[in-house]
């Protein structure tokens, strides 16, 4: 996607605002973190930057990991649909 298309910027926009708000609600500190590097990831992935999959830190138990990826990649199918 060209990062200078406004219609990208808009959802990059859209898509951040959105995965901030949810990072913010993550209480538990390895989890918070994880969901902040996970966001990093998909942002550089939307802007083609090749990405390594983000490792999960020791002590983050599956079921969180697990929902952390699902809703944020789900928040960035919202704004990029067709990726």
């Amino acid at each position: 996607m060209n990062s200078e298309d406004p219609d990208f910027t808009a959802a990059l926009l859209g898509f951040n605002g959105e995965a901030v708000l949810y990072c913010q609600g993550i209480s538990e500190p390895l989890a918070h973190d994880y969901a902040l590097d996970y966001w990093r990831m998909i942002g550089d992935r939307l802007r083609g930057i090749e990405v390594s999959f983000v490792r999960a830190p020791f002590g983050l138990f599956e079921p969180n990991r697990n929902l952390i990826r699902a809703t944020l990649e789900r928040m960035s199918e919202k704004y990029f649909p067709l990726r």
